[in-house]
């Protein structure tokens, strides 16, 4: 089981693929293993993809405190160090676009491109405002169980998928919620992961990204949460990284790469605008 010594933790991590490396940086408490449902067989076949599981989930080590943003981008930058990679292209959905962007920010020399898809707006709201975000996550565990819990934020077409997708593809549904709920560790985990999202300025932030970056965003993901929406946050983002591009993915909704293949031929053609 390949794991890298970061110092305070061991981290889990795979690489499939030859070619430019490409970091996947995971979404608040998903195991690596969902970038292998789709997104690892379509990336592989042209570049190094490197998938890792953050600290508290999977196979990593879980420490018993809470976790910040930028901790999750320093493990990713000693993972990179670890497999001698000097520049990257950084990818991140939903929490892990802002690891990503954290990456870029700290460490530019190691990004070369920099993708944000379907990111929160993290402490500040779309309209420039502070972000309430108040989880009932601890409820919802509480009376449905850990698992059906897990598995609802997959398993549904009010957020996570287009219906018509959804319906005609059950076993790809299937697949990414098996994936999800293979390597949950616990409730208490999921609450760091939920508490580091408010360590982050998503937008406060776009301005210091300097590197080429793609903002990617499913056309109807449009679920309010707590003053923004994935969509409405990356229709900020590209008012504020500098040269952003930005594709709002028809017919997509907050499952981005997994909703259809219309995403990761965006992504991949925007890694081969701009090579390493």
């Amino acid at each position: 089981m390949p794991k890298a010594n970061l110092g305070d933790i061991e981290m889990y991590y795979e690489e499939k693929g030859r070619g430019e490396p490409v970091l996947l940086c995971p979404p608040s408490w998903w195991p690596s293993d969902t970038w292998n449902v789709a997104v690892v067989p379509f990336l592989a076949k042209k570049y190094r993809t490197v998938i890792f599981d953050c600290r508290g989930t999977g196979h990593s080590s879980k420490p018993d405190h809470g976790y910040t943003i930028d901790q999750f981008a320093k493990d990713g930058a000693g993972l990179l160090a670890h497999l001698k990679i000097n520049r990257c292209h950084a990818v991140g959905f939903a929490l892990g676009g802002q690891i990503a962007q954290s990456l870029a920010i700290q460490r530019p020399d190691l990004v070369a491109t920099l993708t944000i898809a379907a990111a929160g707006a993290g402490a500040t709201a779309t309209d420039g405002g502070p972000r309430v975000v108040r989880s009932t996550d601890e409820e919802e565990i509480r009376e449905h169980g850990f698992e059906k819990f897990i598995r609802g934020h997959i398993e549904n077409t009010h957020m996570a998928f287009n219906e018509k997708f959804y319906n005609a593809h059950p076993e790809a549904v299937k697949a990414l919620s098996d994936a999800l709920w293979r390597r949950q560790t616990s409730p208490e985990q999921h609450r760091y992961h939920f508490d580091a999202r408010r360590t982050w300025d998503t937008l406060g932030n776009a301005p210091k990204v300097k590197v080429p970056t793609l903002i990617l965003c499913g056309a109807g993901d449009d679920v309010n949460r707590g003053g923004s929406t994935p969509v409405g946050t990356a229709r900020k983002l590209g008012e504020l990284v500098p040269g952003a591009e930005l594709n709002l993915v028809p017919n997509v909704k907050h499952m981005t790469f997994w909703d259809g293949e219309g995403a990761l031929h965006a992504l991949r053609g925007f890694l081969g605008r701009h090579p390493i």
